[in-house]
C-alpha cells in the first residue's frame, strides 16, 4: 500500500482502510490470522527500522480489529514482550478486537535474568480480566551463530555503523587501535547505553569460538571469548578483533542468552499460559534455526531434566498449540481429524547439536539442526519422512482457518 514510504512515517486513514480491505480478503480467503511486529531490533541493512515498526497504533488496532469484526483468526505479536511490559499493547490488541493474541516471548534471559517473573505477573493479571494475550516459550536455548561479516548483537554507538560496513572497512577499523578503545570503552566498561540487542554486560562469558578458520586456533573452538583473553593476556576486545581480523572475519562465534537456568525454565515450560514453541520460520538462517523446540523440549527437558510428563510434553506440542491457532482439526489422535503424526523413540529423541551446510545459491551457508530418534513424520495420513530420508510423498495440503473450512467444506 505505502511502497518506499512505510519506512519513514506513519499510514493515512486512506491507507489504513486499504490494509484493511487486504486483511479482510486474506482473513476471508483462509489465513490464520496477522502478524505484528514491535522488535525494535528489526532493522534493514541500511539500519533503518523494518516497515512494521513505524506502524502507529491507530494502524495497528485498525487492522487487527478486522479478525475482530469476522470473528476469527489469531493475532501474533513479535517483539511483544517488550511491548506488553511497557505498556500492555499485546492485551490491549487483544481486548479490543476479541481475538487471541499471541506474542514472542516468555523466556529466562542472562541479560535481565528476572524479567520472565515480570512478564508472568502482567500474563496473570490480564488473563484474569479474561483477555486472551499470552506468550510463547520456547524450550530452546537462547542464542545465535554468526560471523563478524554478518554480526548484529554489537550495537553501540561506535560499533553498530561498522556493522553495515563492507567486509574490507570493518577489517580496517577493526585494525584501528583508537577503534578498539571506542569498543573497549563501550562494550566491557559499559561508557554508553547497553545497547538495544540481546546482550549482557559480561557478554564475553556467554560468547565462544565455535569455528575457527585457522588450524593454529583451533584450540579456540569451544572456548568463551573471556578464556581466550585470559589465556593469551590480552583485554577481551582484542582477543576477539585479533581473531577475526587474523581470520578476515569467517570466524564462526556462537553467543548464548538464556534459558538456560534449569529452576526458571522449569516455571516457564509448566506455565499453562504460554505456548510452546517456536521456530524461526527460515528468518535468520545465518544465525540460528530454532526448529529443535520439540526435540529440546522431548529430550533435554523431559527426558535428561524432568521437568514434566512425557504425555505433558506431547500436549503441549500438539494439541495446545493446534488449538491456540484455531486449526482443530489437528492436535489430537481421533478418528475424523488430519492424521499428522510425528513417532518418535522417547529413549533417544534429541536435537543434534547445530552445524553449518554451504547449500544455499553461489555457496551461501545456513545453520542446520537435525534431530535423533526419529523413526517417522506422518502427514495427511501419509509417510512424509522414514527414517531421516523423504518418502517421495507430497501430502500437505494448504492450511486454512476454521471460518473458510466450515463455509467451504
Amino acid at each position: 500500500v505505502m511502497g518506499d514510504e512505510s519506512q519513514g512515517r506513519e499510514a493515512t486513514a486512506k491507507e489504513i482502510e486499504e490494509m484493511r480491505s487486504i486483511v479482510r480478503d486474506a482473513i476471508q480467503a483462509g489465513a490464520l490470522g496477522l502478524s505484528v511486529s514491535q522488535n525494535k531490533g528489526h532493522t534493514d541493512p541500511q539500519g533503518v527500522h523494518v516497515p512494521a515498526i513505524w506502524a502507529s497504533e491507530e494502524e495497528i488496532f485498525g487492522v487487527a480489529g478486522v479478525l475482530g469484526e469476522l470473528g476469527t483468526g489469531v493475532i501474533q505479536g513479535g517483539g511483544g514482550r517488550a511491548a506488553e511490559l511497557e505498556n500492555r499493547l499485546m492485551s490491549r490488541i487483544s481486548e479490543a478486537t476479541g481475538r487471541q493474541v499471541v506474542y514472542n516471548n516468555l523466556g529466562q534471559n542472562n541479560r535481565r535474568p528476572n524479567e520472565w517473573k515480570d512478564l508472568m505477573a502482567i500474563v496473570e493479571e490480564t488473563a484474569n480480566a479474561g483477555i486472551r494475550a499470552y506468550p510463547l516459550c520456547s524450550p530452546n536455548f537462547g542464542g545465535s551463530t554468526f560471523t563478524m561479516k554478518n554480526a548484529q548483537v554489537f550495537r553501540t554507538e561506535t560499533w553498530d555503523p561498522i556493522l553495515r560496513l563492507s567486509d574490507e572497512d570493518k577489517l580496517r577499523a577493526y585494525s584501528d587501535p583508537d577503534v578498539r578503545k571506542k569498543l573497549h570503552d563501550e562494550a566491557i566498561e559499559w561508557t554508553g547505553i547497553l545497547p538495544a540487542a540481546n546482550i549482557a554486560p559480561n557478554w564475553y562469558e556467554h560468547m565462544w569460538v565455535a569455528e575457527p578458520v585457522l588450524e593454529k586456533n583451533h584450540w579456540m573452538r569451544g572456548r568463551t571469548l573471556s578464556e581466550i583473553a585470559k589465556q593469551q593476556d590480552k583485554g577481551v576486545i582484542d582477543a576477539l578483533l585479533d581473531l577475526v581480523v587474523e581470520e578476515k572475519l569467517d570466524t564462526v562465534i556462537r553467543h548464548a542468552t538464556g534459558n538456560s537456568d534449569k529452576e526458571a525454565m522449569t516455571a516457564i515450560l509448566n506455565y499453562p499460559r504460554a505456548i510452546v514453541g517456536l521456530s524461526d520460520g527460515g528468518a535468520h538462517v545465518q544465525f540460528h534455526g530454532g526448529y529443535g523446540y520439540s526435540t529440546n523440549l522431548l529430550g533435554y527437558w523431559v527426558r535428561e531434566q524432568g521437568v514434566m510428563s512425557l504425555e505433558k510434553a506431547v500436549r503441549r506440542l500438539t494439541f495446545e498449540s493446534a488449538s491456540t491457532f484455531g486449526i482443530y482439526d489437528r492436535g489430537l489422535l481421533h478418528p475424523g481429524k488430519a492424521a499428522d503424526i510425528t513417532v518418535f523413540d522417547p529413549e533417544t529423541v534429541r536435537a543434534l547439536p547445530e552445524d553449518i551446510v554451504h547449500d544455499f545459491p553461489a555457496g551461501g551457508w545456513r545453520v542446520r539442526e537435525l534431530a535423533e530418534g526419529i523413526k517417522c513424520t506422518i502427514v495427511n495420513g501419509e509417510v512424509l519422512i522414514e527414517d531421516g530420508q523423504h518418502t517421495g510423498a507430497l501430502p500437505g495440503r494448504v492450511m486454512r482457518n476454521a471460518m473458510y473450512q466450515s463455509q467451504n467444506g
